[in-house]
């Protein structure tokens, strides 16, 4: 009986010490089998001399309201590592995501590829520009060319952000949070919605009804926390053009993304990163239609609230979209939330856009009556006339007008197709013609204008630009699965109908790996212009004549992403296609040229122009101070070149300082909201003087100053850094 009971005590000893094994295994992994992370880093490049992110020729940025950023969103399982980084950028031009992935090589940092790397642009109008590799995003801007100093900031400040990422990888998890939001946003493009062959106009009691609820009003965000420490960020997609700051601004600023980022991180606090990346938002505006015509100029919230000064354009939107993306955080009705279970993968690819056979089972009923659809494919990358009368954020113009130009396309009798050509002497542009004439007509003869009309059908040609190197018709594309949810990119503006059609397709295929939901990451890795519907096409409004590649383009590209997606599901690398430019010697512009070096500061920097007032000031108001200027261009080329000493990595253009028991405290920078630094001078790289200022918003009665910071040039490689602040002045 002794020799039982020790043999059944061993036994239990036994098991007991095996249970207390794998617990401890099981303790070990569910601590988390995946590792997150989150970076931040600063992009913001010159302010001034610079194009702004629209594009009108002319227009130069002077000044900036709210710093630009890079944030960084890093998976790894096992070996397996992918990052999401989302930029407050006009353009994620094609040239950035080499340069960022050299300056990682050269960190050190070489688990990041090409392959598991997604760098994003919030499309962020106020933004600078001039950064391709390719001429004519670098032509049609204010000015004509490509800025290395720009380049180089929004490289390091990208790298820096992905490498606070890495760092700061931990055991952690991610969770997924989407839902219907009741966020301000407007379709400007109904006109060519209407072409859409599931359009029903019965849903709707008005047009103006229909301008607000064609847009897809969802809202999808992936939270990061680490298993000790808790929250660290989030990724908030939702479609909205980055132009809630007029065409007629010239501060660099964020915009609504940027501040809807800014809103969260200052609620959250402890070093929390939240970014606000697009997908299909190439037809949704944050900006109001006028009541009278949605045709005309959408309407800022300073246009429509007089109550509000223009510096808070990007705030009203901004403040909706980082409400919805707390309200996900804290679930509720309508609401689904889904922790991700530890599954990385990805996939990505290269695809030649100009010259892609589309399978007939990629366009199915989307298409027009009269299409070939045996013959359906890509076309050579061809800007359309109808892009000259801009769109409904501002820029419509007076001589031109959205698909007034086109060819026309019907079926006769018998069921053939009828074409009617347009003849370039006649052409009608409402009255755009005019300003041209008479090289108009001859011009296009140059061009061949007329040469890809069988492939670019309803358009227009005004230019096609494959050929001639001023554009890429190489495009990446790319998919990162985190357990149950899937990134797309692509480089596309994508319409909201588009964007609905790619992912239902994606959802199906990918729904084999486990995933439940398809999330678009759009103007990623690279930038191409706009893809439309067949349908949205023919109506050649503005995004269908910026639709480069032709007709079938968004069915392309659900064809091109779906082959990655199968790949993805079966656990295969697709081939990689053509290479991408990753050298800017073989920069294809004539006007090629890098802004003339700032030279010595002339005059006093410094020195106070003018003042601050002396009678208290009250909240609603602008307190401003003018300073003689030094060079801005200097910040941007000493912060390049390491130099510490004079641009520390906390430097700011400016500051507002209150007295608090006889000292001054800084309490804003140029980072916040509601203050702003604006140069005027003559010429590209002369500035005379700064001015100062700050939006009295909710600020507590005391007594403030203004300071600006100056590095100043005095000799050729000799600098000066130093403050000066404004007069005292007082907020009652």
């Amino acid at each position: 009986m002794k020799r039982l009971w020790k043999s059944v005590l061993g036994m239990v000893m036994s098991l007991s010490l095996l249970i207390g094994i794998v617990g401890a295994g099981f303790s070990a992994s569910a601590e988390s089998a995946l590792k997150v992370g989150v970076g931040k880093g600063d992009i913001t490049g010159p302010v001034t001399s610079i194009s702004t992110g629209y594009n009108s020729l002319g227009d130069l940025m002077n000044g900036l309201l709210m710093r630009l950023n890079a944030r960084a969103f890093t998976v790894a399982k096992d070996d397996k590592k992918v990052v999401y980084v989302s930029a407050e950028l006009v353009h994620m031009t094609e040239s950035i995501k080499p340069g960022v992935l050299e300056e990682l090589k050269k960190r050190g940092l070489t688990d990041y590829t090409e392959e598991n790397t997604m760098i994003s642009a919030t499309h962020c109008h106020s933004s600078t520009s001039n950064t391709s590799w390719y001429g004519l995003y670098d032509l049609v801007n204010g000015v004509p060319g490509y800025d290395e100093d720009n380049y180089k900031i929004i490289v390091k400040g990208i790298a820096d952000a992905i490498e606070a990422a890495d760092k700061d990888l931990a055991p952690g998890s991610v969770t997924l949070s989407f839902g219907e939001t009741d966020i301000h946003s407007y379709n400007r493009s109904l006109d060519a919605k209407k072409w859409n062959v599931n359009y029903d106009a019965s849903q709707y009691k008005s047009d103006l009804e229909a301008v607000e609820k064609t847009v897809d009003k969802e809202m999808s965000a992936l939270f990061f926390a680490h298993d000790k420490g808790g929250d660290i960020g989030m990724i908030a997609f939702f479609p909205s053009h980055g132009t809630s700051n007029s065409i007629d601004n010239t501060l660099v600023a964020s915009d609504h993304k940027g501040y809807a980022a800014y809103a969260v991180e200052q609620k959250m606090g402890r070093g929390y990163v939240a970014a606000f990346p697009q997908n299909e938002s190439g037809d949704v505006s944050p900006n109001k239609p006028q009541d009278a015509d949605y045709h005309l100029a959408f309407r800022r919230p300073a246009d429509v609230d007089p109550t509000l000064d223009v510096l808070e354009n990007e705030i009203v939107p901004g403040q909706e979209e980082a409400d919805w993306a707390m309200k996900l955080k804290a679930g509720g009705p309508g609401i689904t939330t889904i922790k991700l279970s530890p599954t990385v993968a990805y996939n990505y690819t290269t695809v030649d856009f100009s010259n892609i056979p589309v399978d007939k089972k990629y366009i199915g009923k989307w298409h027009m009556p009269y299409d070939d659809l045996d013959h359906a494919r890509t076309s050579e990358p061809c800007i359309g006339a109808g892009i000259i009368a801009g769109d409904e954020e501002g820029a419509p113009v007076d001589n031109a007008k959205e698909g007034a130009v086109r060819h026309d396309f019907k079926l006769d009798a018998n069921g053939n197709v009828v074409r009617t050509k347009v003849d370039f002497n006649e052409i009608h542009l409402s009255g755009l013609e005019k300003l041209f004439d008479p090289l108009w007509p001859t011009a296009m003869k140059i061009l061949q204008s007329d040469k890809w009309d069988e492939e670019q059908m309803e358009k227009v040609v005004c230019l096609a630009v494959g050929h001639t190197g001023l554009m890429q018709p190489v495009t990446p594309l790319q998919i990162i699965q985190i357990g149950e949810v899937a990134i797309a990119s692509c480089p596309f503006e994508l319409n909201t109908e588009q964007g609905r059609r790619t992912k239902e397709v994606l959802t199906q295929t990918l729904a084999k790996a486990g995933v439940q939901k398809v999330i678009l990451s759009t103007h990623t890795n690279a930038y191409s212009q706009y893809v439309t519907t067949r349908e949205e096409y023919a109506a050649q409004h503005y995004e269908g004549a910026t639709c480069l590649f032709g007709p079938w383009s968004g069915a392309a590209l659900t064809q091109e992403l779906d082959k990655l997606a199968q790949d993805l599901v079966a656990g295969k690398q697709t081939a990689k296609g053509p290479a991408l430019r990753t050298d800017k010697t073989k920069l294809a512009i004539p006007t090629y040229i890098s802004l003339e070096k700032p030279g010595v500061d002339s005059g006093n920097p410094g020195v106070k122009v003018e003042d601050v007032r002396q009678t208290p000031y009250h909240n609603g108001e602008r307190v401003t101070a003018t300073f003689q200027a030094a060079n801005s261009r200097h910040i941007p080329i000493l912060r390049e070149q390491g130099r510490k000493d004079l641009v520390p990595d906390n430097y700011t253009y400016m500051a507002v300082q209150k007295q608090e028991g006889g000292k001054w405290v800084t309490i804003r920078t140029d980072a916040d909201p509601y203050t702003f630094i604006q140069w005027n001078g003559n010429g590209v790289t002369k500035q005379k003087n700064a001015t100062v200022g700050w939006l009295l918003r909710d600020v507590e009665p005391g007594t403030y100053r203004l300071i600006y910071n100056v590095v100043a040039k005095k000799a050729s490689d000799s600098y000066k850094a130093f403050s000066v602040a404004s007069s005292a002045f007082q907020v009652a």
